[in-house]
C-alpha cells in the first residue's frame, strides 16, 4: 500500500475533530429596516422581470435559502440588487448570463406572532 494512504506512524493518535458553530453574517442577521416599504432582510418582495409573470421572493439567511420555493439568500446577487429598493423602483440584477432589469411591485414583512 502507498504511504499516501497510511498514517506517518501507526501508533500516532488521530487528531481530534473540532466542530465550530457556523457563523452567518457575524453572529446576528441584520434587522429589517424601520421603513417597511424598503427591501431589507426578511422582506417578501414581488418583482416583475424575473420571468414571464411576477415572481415573489423572500430574503432569508444563507442556510435557509430554497430558490424553487422563493426563499433567496441575503448574499445572492438578486437579494443584493433588491436591498434598499421600494415599490415601483427599478433595479439591475447582475447575473452571470447578463444583467436583468427588475421592477419592484410590492414589499411586505411578516408580522411576528
Amino acid at each position: 500500500m502507498s504511504r499516501a494512504f497510511t498514517k506517518e506512524r501507526d501508533d500516532a493518535p488521530e487528531p481530534a475533530l473540532v466542530l465550530r458553530p457556523r457563523r452567518i453574517y457575524g453572529d446576528v442577521m441584520p434587522p429589517p429596516p424601520d421603513d417597511r416599504n424598503v427591501v431589507g432582510f426578511g422582506a417578501t418582495v414581488v418583482v416583475e422581470g424575473a420571468g414571464p409573470t411576477p415572481r415573489t421572493f423572500t430574503i432569508v439567511e444563507p442556510d435557509r435559502a430554497d430558490v424553487p420555493s422563493g426563499r433567496i439568500s441575503i448574499d445572492s446577487p438578486l437579494a443584493q440588487a433588491l436591498m434598499g429598493a421600494r415599490p415601483d423602483d427599478r433595479v439591475v440584477w447582475h447575473r452571470p448570463v447578463g444583467d436583468g432589469n427588475l421592477r419592484v411591485l410590492s414589499v411586505r414583512y411578516e408580522t411576528p406572532a
